[in-house]
């Protein structure tokens, strides 16, 4: 199934700040209008010749915030109320990202600060049917590359690797093009074989064979997708000794599929990356962990409902970010949809606990609990329906089982529907099941009883997340 340019999005990509500072938005210099309907800034906003450039410096959300609220009407409704200069980050609204997306899509962007007239727009994450363009100029991407050229070089790749790109290319998707710019802007002299995630896996084992690819950057599924091929699974491909992924988690039988076809190569992620915001942190050696990029972008977690800072170590709660570089789309205090603990409060250590319960990650794709529920709430009639989404791992592929707690007369003919509904709806999880990354969405009906629940405080569990990190 070839992807909707206007419905489909990338896997979660490797895009991400600089340590470089990044210019601010520049009409002056640009050379071509965004496709993109929310491309162009409202007629209210500042002149993009008054737009200051970043420092990048872990102070300057204040002048960030400043700036958006005076060029960008989004933040300007968003911050009423809120002191002219707060005194703390925190003091400042979590945005609510539907609310943030609306103000994007509109034909004059309320979120931009100035007129898109020079960089990129990309597409991130959207699962809905409705596109997320994020759009940066080009210092703004020069940042991007910057930085993913240092986390690959201290995630370990070398001088004269030869390295193979197998992300989604294509479909104004986001991680492709940042890591083919990377490789490009990389201060080693390395070779890039661009051979994307579409060839048939065969074709793309033959690629690697032919061409001597020593270094993959990829998503484990795609990874898990050439690893069990014939060709790869029967005759093992030993010359490779790095691989590279992010945007997913790594299984262990992910990672036992990749040893047998990759018997020399070391697995390690080399990014913690949110699409619509950029890099957030780098892998810690030979730990679980992620330092923070705090020059780039701070990290807050906080409590997911009072929405205050966590400042103890252990106790998990919502990643909130702040892009420091970004001041054409300015993104503050904005929630990607992970969860995290705090192993070293002071150093800006984090573990990852997975996602929060407004989404979930199926293989490549991002499914949305708020759209499912609304397919299930449509069909049934009746909001009030408990439901619980179940993720698992079978034979080497992801699962999601749907449970409703509902009895009707046909249970079979309406779980087709509303199967049918999420693949409408969801148009990466309909290209994964072409791919063979995922198996078709499960919908079971039972009672009200067999739905789990919180052991402590007997609250319905939304999601049961059985696949082991």
């Amino acid at each position: 199934m070839r992807r909707s340019p206007a419905a489909s999005a990338s896997a979660e990509s490797p895009s991400a700040a600089s340590a470089e500072s990044a210019s601010a938005a520049s009409a002056e210099s640009a050379s071509a209008a965004s496709p993109s309907a929310a491309s162009t800034a409202p007629a209210s906003a500042a002149p993009a010749s008054t737009a200051p450039t970043s420092t990048a410096s872990a102070d300057d959300w204040v002048g960030l915030v400043e700036f958006a609220r005076r060029c960008s009407p989004y933040y300007r409704r968003l911050y009423q109320g809120v002191p002219a200069r707060p005194r703390a980050l925190h003091e400042l609204p979590v945005i609510d990202r539907e609310d943030f997306w609306e103000a994007h899509r509109r034909a004059d962007s309320e979120v931009l600060t100035v007129p898109h007239l020079d960089g990129t727009v990309v597409e991130s994450g959207g699962t809905t049917g409705k596109s997320k363009s994020s759009c940066y100029t080009r210092d703004e991407m020069r940042a991007i590359t910057g930085c993913v050229s240092e986390s690959m070089i201290a995630a370990g790749l070398r001088a004269g690797d030869r390295v193979a790109n197998l992300l989604v290319a294509g479909f104004m998707a986001a991680s492709y093009h940042h890591i083919t710019h990377a490789l490009r802007a990389c201060t080693l002299p390395v070779v890039e074989l661009p051979i994307a995630s579409h060839p048939a896996p065969g074709l793309i084992a033959d690629f690697l064979r032919e061409y001597q690819a020593n270094v993959l950057i990829a998503t484990p599924s795609i990874l898990a997708r050439v690893a069990n091929h014939p060709t790869t699974r029967d005759v093992s491909l030993p010359g490779v000794r790095l691989i590279l992924y992010a945007g997913e988690f790594m299984y262990a039988d992910q990672r036992a599929l990749l040893s047998r076809a990759f018997p020399n190569a070391q697995c390690r992620p080399f990014l913690y990356v949110a699409s619509d915001v950029g890099a957030l942190a780098t892998p810690v050696p030979q730990t679980d962990e992620y330092q923070a990029r705090g020059t780039h972008v701070i990290i807050e977690i906080v409590d997911p409902d009072g929405g205050r800072p966590i400042t103890e170590p252990g106790r998990p709660g919502l990643v909130v970010a702040t892009s420091l570089v970004r001041r054409l789309m300015p993104v503050i205090r904005y929630p990607p949809g992970d969860l995290a603990e705090w192993t070293d409060v002071e150093h800006r250590r984090l573990r990852l606990a997975g996602r929060s319960q407004t989404d979930t990650r199926l293989g490549t794709a991002k499914v949305d609990f708020d759209v499912l529920r609304a397919h299930v709430t449509e069909f049934l009639g009746d909001e009030t329906r408990p439901m619980q989404v179940v993720l698992r791992r079978r034979d080497g592929k992801e699962e999601m089982l749907v449970r409703i707690a509902a009895q009707i007369p046909d249970p079979a003919t309406a779980a087709q529907v509303l199967q049918e509904r999420l693949l409408a709806s969801h148009p990466l999880v309909e290209d994964d099941l072409a791919l063979e990354i995922s198996h078709p969405i499960g919908v079971e009906w039972v009672t009200l009883d067999q739905l789990a629940v919180n052991p402590h405080s007997g609250r319905l569990l939304h999601t049961i997340d059985e696949r082991g990190h």
